[in-house]
């Protein structure tokens, strides 16, 4: 294992200077990421971290290769790490001290009951993304619970279900600097709509969102009984349009993605450039969810190294956090309790039940990964009684 990690370093002899970001977790999104990463100018190092060695060296061979042949130089090494080792993660934080830490690491990828006959799946989603929380909540807990540990104090974005998840670490005192992906990815696609209904060119248009992972599955085309709450404004050069656009329209206009491991590369864009803006000196303006720990999505201003949430004319910031509060039960939470405790609704606890066996009806952060290995177990001896082996 020495030795392969060894090689994955080989390409990397000369010092580079600039920001040293680690990545977490090499599954489809940290791949994606590592991709793109490795395609920036005005980076140092990429040091990537996963359990499998081999996995994580042949990956970072190929995101290497496939950007020096476009004409970069990235400088990538790999380091073979376990989130379950809590003083190996913290030791390799300490050695490497990172600028950056994002994580992408999580029990299950969201994808897999996409791999079902489409009855068992239609069946089995019924019950809304939150009661999978524990799957997304385990490792980010366990990392974050490290972080402190290690007395680390540098930046630190998570992917797994930030809107829920970062919400019950900040309730621990353990909330990273925000999450990535989910409202940001529904940004550009009415920034598009706009310029091609106004007929104006694409950089004219700024969008100002508030919503909740939940809001997706309506931005993008899937039909639902009720939309979420949220707040969206639309501007023009600086003057507000959403009236003049449509903009409530455009939100709800299909507009189909491809399902499943290539939407990855959506969420890994926003990530970079979320990357970029904090590493970078000069203020931002961005989407993201769960700035220290809030619930759900917020803009944000990007300055010095941090996130804040954005002032937004006429909504306050409590306005704002009870938009995305009320959001909770539209991915299936009742409500999160002041110790981190997750209470689910109880029309999908009632889908789990009879689905896959699981009787959860609340999930204490202390009692994650119990419930995470039972749901993954039996989601996969559901899934083998209808002729689907699931990979690991």
């Amino acid at each position: 294992m020495a030795a392969l990690e060894k090689i994955a370093g080989s390409f990397d002899a000369t010092m580079r200077l600039g920001p040293t970001i680690m990545l977490v977790g090499l599954g489809d999104l940290g791949a994606a990421v590592l991709e793109l990463l490795a395609r920036q100018d005005g980076l140092g190092q990429i040091v990537v971290c996963s359990r499998r060695t081999a996995h994580g060296v042949a990956r970072c061979n190929l995101a290497r290769m496939g950007a020096m042949a476009q004409g970069y130089e990235p400088s990538i090494r790999f380091v073979t790490l376990d989130i379950n080792e809590a003083d190996a993660v913290a030791e390799t934080v300490e050695r490497e001290a990172p600028d950056l830490i994002f994580s992408a690491a999580a029990l299950q990828t969201w994808w897999l009951t996409d791999l079902l006959p489409e009855e068992q799946a239609k069946v089995l989603k019924r019950a809304r993304f939150g009661v999978w929380l524990p799957v997304h909540l385990t490792l980010t807990l366990k990392l974050m619970r490290a972080l402190s540990n290690a007395s680390y104090r540098g930046i630190t974005l998570t992917a797994p279900f930030p809107d829920v998840v970062n919400c019950v670490l900040g309730k621990l005192g353990l909330a990273p600097t925000c999450g990535v992906g989910n409202l940001d990815e529904i940004v550009p696609k009415l920034r598009l709509l706009a310029a091609e209904r106004l007929g104006e060119r694409l950089d004219a248009f700024d969008v100002l969102l508030v919503a909740h992972h939940a809001l997706q599955p309506a931005a993008f085309g899937e039909p639902m009984a009720e939309v979420p709450p949220y707040y969206l404004r639309i501007y023009f050069e600086g003057q507000d349009v959403s009236e003049r656009v449509d903009a409530h329209g455009m939100l709800l206009t299909p507009y189909p993605l491809t399902p499943g491991p290539p939407s990855c590369f959506l969420t890994a864009a926003s990530t970079v450039k979320l990357i970029r803006a904090l590493l970078s000196d000069d203020e931002t303006y961005l989407h993201a969810p769960a700035p220290h720990g809030l619930p759900g999505g917020y803009p944000i201003i990007v300055t010095g190294g941090d996130v804040q949430p954005a002032p937004i004319e006429g909504l306050s910031l409590a306005e704002a956090i009870d938009i995305n509060e009320r959001s909770h039960r539209f991915d299936g939470v009742e409500r999160i309790e002041a110790d981190g405790t997750v209470v689910f609704c109880a029309q999908d606890v009632e889908v789990l039940r009879g689905t896959l066996g699981c009787n959860f009806e609340r999930l204490k952060p202390a009692e994650s990964e119990d419930q995470a290995r039972e749901l993954m177990a039996r989601f996969r001896e559901y899934a083998a009684r209808h002729g689907v082996s699931l990979p690991r």
